[in-house]
């Protein structure tokens, strides 16, 4: 089995919902931090092929990570830019998709493995995301059902599965549904506790932010 795995990103203008606490520079240092750590944990496994999606320069951000690029001019919504992946992924052999949110830095190798091993049996895999949203969705192949981001992803896909007879399996985990987008969510991200959280660039990034340690100085 090939599995690819998506990663639409957007650096400039990015995480517009932290402007009242993170620069935009911040905010651009913040999402290469989130994506840094997710390509790591992905690329514990030699197989999986990531594909990274982006209207911006994005090797240059991250030099030391190795990935595949596919460039688009901006103007597609991330449906569209998800599925212009899908298809370069496709066309180079891909048997399987792994939809991975860029910007969930707690999600662990033993994550992956656990995915990719129920992808075996399973076509249609996904995980809860807070506010009604979808957090990683494996799909086999990767044309078994369209792409949807909605306010309601998480209930849409599940609709749309079922009005193709597609069945879907639901992976739980705190770790893939805390993206963060908000203040709350760095603050819940801070809090956490996870064994190991100095070892994440986004902990390292957010640790020497000033607004970052004014706010949240108990729990750094």
């Amino acid at each position: 089995m090939s599995t690819f795995a998506i990663l639409p990103v957007k650096l400039r203008n990015s995480k517009t919902r932290l402007s009242g606490i993170l620069s935009p520079e911040e905010r651009r240092g913040l999402t290469a931090a989130m994506l840094k750590d997710v390509l790591s944990a992905l690329g514990t496994f030699r197989g999986l092929r990531r594909v990274v999606i982006s209207n911006d320069d994005v090797p240059s951000a991250l030099p030391e990570m190795e990935f595949e690029f596919v460039y688009e001019d901006g103007r597609r919504g991330l449906e569209e830019a998800v599925g212009m992946a899908v298809r370069y992924a496709v066309e180079n052999g891909a048997s399987s998709t792994l939809f991975v949110p860029p910007d969930t830095p707690l999600i662990m190798p033993g994550h992956v493995q656990d995915i990719l091993e129920l992808g075996r049996t399973k076509p249609l895999i996904i995980s809860r995301a807070r506010r009604d949203g979808v957090g990683i969705i494996f799909k086999r192949p990767p044309e078994i059902i369209g792409e949807k981001f909605t306010k309601t992803s998480f209930i849409d896909i599940k609709t749309e599965a079922r009005m193709n007879n597609v069945p879907v399996f639901v992976y739980d985990s705190f770790s893939l549904s805390l993206d963060i987008d908000t203040p709350e969510d760095i603050g819940e991200f801070l809090r956490c506790g996870r064994d190991g959280l100095e070892n994440l660039a986004t902990y390292r990034f957010l640790k020497v932010c000033e607004s970052v340690q004014k706010k949240y100085q108990k729990s750094i």
